[in-house]
């Protein structure tokens, strides 16, 4: 199963940083970002399979796959921007790990400006609709 492959990994890579910090503090950071690394592959699997199971789903009821790969994107933002930002706070910099943040929800933002647009030209072609009755 692949959490007991992300424990293992994350509980070697602690260990291995707290041994190795008494001798080479900087090496810390570069162990965290190798076990992020390697846990960030092991789930792209798992998220490749629930990807492959939603457009399955969404096809066999004709719902438009331009929403999920959306999803799909703000989902990777997300994931990616908590883990840039993790790394920065590990290293001690906070300002940039908030900057990461920022720039993650503006670009979640940016990513959901077409859905956005849907959702208003459903709500006023149903509007219109209703209007004319």
């Amino acid at each position: 199963m692949t959490v007991f492959k992300v424990i293992g990994i994350a509980l070697t890579a602690v260990a291995a940083a707290l041994v190795l910090r008494a001798y080479r503090p900087e090496l810390g950071l570069q162990i965290a970002v190798a076990a992020g690394v390697l846990i960030l592959v092991l789930t792209l699997d798992e998220l490749a399979a629930m990807s492959g199971f939603l457009r399955e789903v969404l096809g066999r009821y004709q719902i438009d796959t331009a929403y999920l790969t959306v999803m799909l994107k703000v989902i990777g933002v997300a994931y990616l921007a908590q883990f840039a930002s993790d790394l920065c706070r590990d290293a001690g910099e906070g300002a940039v790990a908030g900057k990461v943040e920022l720039a993650g929800r503006v670009l979640i933002l940016a990513l959901c400006l077409p859905v956005l647009a849907a959702i208003l030209e459903l709500i006023g072609s149903i509007l219109s609709t209703y209007a004319a009755i």
